[in-house]
């Protein structure tokens, strides 16, 4: 039975609460910074990702790959956390899309606790939910060496599709919240293991696409790029 006093609000990070994929862009932007030298490794890089879109690895792989090659092989703590902040600072001003801000103020605004829910690696979306004011945060999960510095390395699996949703569903246990009522928000059907369990499913994105998908699945959509998109009125 959902308890409706109990309330969780489920957001993606790439292209939903930010209008921007963030990977790529945050290893570029920290090399760019940091080490300019790495940049001579974007042939490299670019092979990678070929590779991953010719699907001849998975995400799994792909992802340290890339850390690896634009960050190096350990990322010390003190370092992975001002290279966050800073790109929170840099990204969140400018990338948040206007419904997504007015829906996270009015899930805010009626009680909801604020959850992010993404694949991109905790080092750094840790600091994006910070900045937004969410309450908690799932992502990727990164080992750590003995010294507590980040390595590229995944611990356990990437936080995508039907992963994400069973981290969601184990974050609800920890918290009390298994009968929440759960409003949930993604631009991709990879997350429709998450939007199964929420009793408000919103695909977000614009078009006709978007439409036919969310009524296949029985999903709503909501345009981030209206700022009156998505709930509008209290839960009853």
């Amino acid at each position: 039975m959902t308890d409706t006093s109990l309330r969780v609000a489920v957001y993606d990070l790439d292209r939903t609460v930010l209008r921007t994929p963030t990977f790529t862009l945050f290893l570029l932007w920290a090399a760019w910074r940091e080490t300019p030298w790495r940049l001579l490794l974007l042939p490299a890089l670019a092979v990678l990702m070929i590779g991953y879109a010719l699907r001849l690895y998975g995400r799994d792989r792909f992802k340290p790959a890339a850390i690896r090659l634009m960050l190096g092989r350990t990322i010390a703590q003190a370092r992975a956390e001002r290279l966050a902040t800073r790109f929170a600072a840099r990204r969140v001003p400018r990338d948040v899309p206007p419904g997504a801000a007015a829906c996270i103020a009015r899930d805010r605004a009626e009680g909801f606790r604020l959850l992010m829910a993404t694949a991109a690696p905790e080092f750094y979306a840790g600091a994006i939910a910070d900045a937004l004011g969410f309450d908690a945060v799932i992502a990727s999960r990164h080992r750590r060496d003995a010294a507590g510095n980040w390595l590229p390395t995944l611990d356990g699996t990437n936080c995508y599709g039907a992963e994400k949703a069973r981290r969601v569903a184990e974050w609800l246990a920890a918290n009390g919240a298994e009968g929440a009522h759960i409003r949930a928000y993604s631009d991709h059907v990879s997350d429709a293991p998450t939007f199964a369990l929420a009793r408000e499913a919103w695909l977000v994105g614009r078009g006709d696409k978007f439409v036919r998908l969310a009524t296949k699945h029985g999903w709503q959509v909501a345009d981030f790029e209206d700022a009156a998109a998505g709930p509008s009125v209290g839960v009853q």
